[in-house]
């Protein structure tokens, strides 16, 4: 009996990796300007793309996927042309390469919910060439040019979530609202929510979906109005750890800076009065230093004599709390209130006393 339970579970282990394999696709394409040469497909949940090579004017790519996934094909120049590859499909790719179009493509379910999205936009996007032309002129009706481009851009933001309303459930949706997240540095975190709330099913359980809720809850650790994520990090001597909500019930500045930046240097007589005047009515700081060299961290930490909560993994914009908090640069600054709430960002010089005393009194 006992063996044959553990050849059932053999088997079942067997049949799991089996599923777990990601599935393989085709793409047989044709190349209309081209007999031989290269082409360059990538997986964009992978680093690098494969070499494909042309060959009489036809090239073969054997490609896999765990689910419908965005792929480009592109060349040396890095131009490129992006498509949705899925599981056991056979696609058709007829391309221009000196112009590095795709001129045809089929076979690809995923990617026929994407082309319904470009077919919305694209006209918009040529009206909008146009009218970008056509302000250059120095006859051009400016007024009348900016009323345009302000229809143009509500039409655009209307096909954009009538898209997400009706396939909010496909990964090629999670795909366009994390690369809108990415790559729009206008987007903040209320924004983000609200597309975010669109998806569903396989739009949030995909590798995108997955991807898409990490960004957000970064956009969110920098925002007004959201709680600061939570963090363990040691003081210099590694003897000790300060966790984040340990200093719950204080008002707390997280002060994100390093040994190396001169615009966080300038910042720390400004802390140090707001320390002395503030911690005795429940001000806190937490300095959260991202040195990559713990004797320059520590020759700073004696140099400045900062007399409040220092912390570090030492390992610069690699730290761990660069996992939760996006900060492409320092000096960066959130003021928490007792719960753990951002409450201010960035307050710089007697802003933060000004803060201050607003919460605490004079």
């Amino acid at each position: 009996m006992q063996k044959l339970i553990f050849t059932l579970l053999l088997s079942l282990i067997y049949q799991l990796n089996l599923s777990a394999k990601p599935a393989s696709f085709k793409i047989l394409g044709k190349v209309l300007d081209a007999d031989t040469g290269y082409v360059l497909i990538r997986n964009l949940t992978k680093p690098l793309p494969d070499t494909v090579q042309i060959i009489k004017g036809e090239f073969i790519y054997n490609g896999s996927a765990e689910e419908v996934t965005p792929h480009v094909i592109t060349d040396y120049a890095n131009r490129y042309q992006m498509f949705f590859a899925e599981p056991n499909a056979v696609m058709h790719i007829i391309l221009k390469q000196k112009e590095m179009q795709i001129t045809f493509i089929d076979g690809s379910k995923g990617h026929e919910v994407f082309r319904k999205l470009i077919m919305m936009q694209d006209p918009l996007q040529k009206e909008m060439e146009l009218l970008q032309q056509a302000g250059s002129y120095p006859s051009a009706n400016k007024d009348s040019i900016q009323q345009a481009a302000i229809r143009i851009n509500n039409q655009r933001n209307d096909n954009f979530y009538s898209f997400l309303k009706e396939y909010g459930n496909t990964e090629v949706a999670s795909f366009i609202v994390y690369s809108s997240i990415s790559n729009e540095r206008s987007i903040d975190a209320n924004l983000a929510d609200s597309m975010f709330s669109y998806l569903k099913d396989k739009g949030r359980t995909s590798f995108y979906g997955i991807e898409t809720e990490k960004a957000i809850n970064k956009l969110r650790a920098v925002t007004i109005g959201y709680m600061a994520p939570d963090f363990t990090l040691p003081d210099s001597t590694e003897k000790k750890k300060y966790r984040l909500s340990d200093f719950r019930g204080k008002y707390v500045l997280i002060d994100f800076w390093a040994s190396w930046c001169g615009p966080c240097k300038a910042e720390i007589p400004y802390l140090k009065t707001a320390y002395e005047k503030f911690h005795n009515k429940g001000f806190e700081i937490i300095s959260v230093s991202l040195d990559d060299k713990r004797e320059a961290w520590m020759n700073s930490m004696r140099q400045f004599k900062m007399p409040w909560t220092q912390i570090s993994d030492v390992k610069g914009f690699r730290s761990v709390v660069n996992d939760l908090y996006p900060i492409p640069s320092i000096p960066k600054t959130l003021l928490l209130d007792r719960t753990g709430k951002i409450i201010a960002a960035d307050l710089r010089g007697h802003a933060l006393d000004i803060k201050l005393e607003e919460l605490l009194g004079k």
